[in-house]
């Protein structure tokens, strides 16, 4: 038996096209869901949109300190494993699920894959950094998006079960990307537009910094006589209501702050932007797979391929004049770089790996 250890919604996304080839194989699949992401309605219907089985367990987790978070998983997966006796535990990405996960399969003797190996952004004023670094570290198979991943893990010492299988976001993209255009969606009422997200601690956790980014935003959308939509994470959220910047921009003309939505309706703004602004690590290799520039706001990336390929750029400043030179720059780019993450076949080849090592 798999079991796909999740927490969040990109990890939904991302294992989804894996367990969906499991089932048309008709091999043993389960979902554990830690409940890192804790809004049930919206986790909800990102199971229903991708008609995924719903979780066998779920831990129902929360929100925490990391440390806590990090225990309470630990503690849940150990029963969860206990009572599901898998073979292999996949986990996906640098998550404080993937971190758990990675360590609680290990202690307890179980095979341990990890989608999206390798990558690193050596910037370990990132959480997330630490928690890759120890899951590859901790992980039996590990499957990589590109050779740059690798080519790192071997830096690492780490050689024995690496395997090239392309990036599981490819599979999801063409799987869905047509369902999504189907989908009625938001951006129809405002013509062309910039979509942003945010919610890394280093862009929205200071005031100071929160607010000069809102500024720039604002600013931005003004230059470029487009309207910039923001679907707010919920770490964003919190920290523009405690600093009052959700009223300052509430009736913004620049800018349409608005929930939390759906993968399909995403997907389609992702397809339909201008440009997208973005301190996520998925939506870069998204936007790179749609052809739609990137800027993203941070000093590094641990997605090196999208900078190469020239669909992305860094940013992590906060002037506007900058930001818009570097966006109006990406915008006049032609829209012909090629996507490095693969073929849209790695869900199967990850599965054949699987079965070739004995654990299916």
């Amino acid at each position: 038996m798999i079991a796909v250890v999740i927490g969040t919604r990109p990890e939904i996304i991302k294992t989804a096209p894996l367990v969906k080839e499991a089932q048309r194989r008709g091999e043993a699949v389960v979902i554990i869901h830690t409940g890192q992401h804790y809004d049930e309605k919206l986790d909800a219907l990102f199971f229903e949109e991708l008609k995924l089985p719903k979780p066998a367990i779920n831990l129902h987790v929360g929100s925490h300190p990391p440390a806590q978070q990090i225990a309470a998983m630990v503690l849940g997966l150990s029963e969860a494993f206990q009572q599901l006796q898998p073979t292999v535990v996949v986990v996906q990405g640098d998550t404080n699920t993937v971190l758990a996960g990675a360590l609680t399969a290990h202690k307890m003797g179980i095979k341990l894959a990890h989608l999206e190996a390798g990558l690193r952004s050596d910037d370990w004023g990132m959480p997330e950094e630490a928690n890759r670094v120890v899951a590859d570290a901790l992980s039996d198979i590990l499957f990589c998006p590109t050779d740059v991943q690798t080519e790192r893990l071997a830096q690492e010492g780490i050689r024995k079960g690496v395997h090239v299988v392309g990036n599981p976001i490819v599979d999801a993209v063409q799987m869905f990307r047509q369902e999504a255009a189907n989908n009625p969606s938001i951006e129809n009422n405002y013509g062309q537009y910039v979509l942003l997200t945010m919610h890394r601690p280093s862009n929205v956790d200071e005031k100071e910094r929160l607010e000069a980014m809102m500024a720039t935003f604002d600013a931005l959308g003004s230059k470029l006589n487009q309207k910039i939509i923001f679907p707010v994470h919920p770490r964003t959220s919190a920290k523009l209501k405690e600093t009052g910047l959700d009223c300052r921009y509430a009736d913004s003309p620049n800018l349409s702050l608005i929930s939390p939505i759906g993968y399909l309706p995403m997907l389609n703004l992702m397809d339909k932007a201008s440009i997208i602004l973005t301190d996520s690590g998925g939506i870069q290799e998204e936007a790179n797979i749609l052809q739609v520039p990137c800027v993203t706001l941070r000093a590094n990336t641990e997605r090196p391929e999208t900078l190469d390929a020239g669909g992305n750029s860094l940013y992590n400043g906060t002037d506007p004049e900058v930001l818009y030179q570097i966006v109006k720059q990406m915008m006049a780019k032609p829209r012909d770089w090629a996507c490095p993450f693969g073929d849209g076949r790695t869900s199967e080849r990850c599965l054949d790996i699987l079965k070739a090592n004995g654990l299916l």
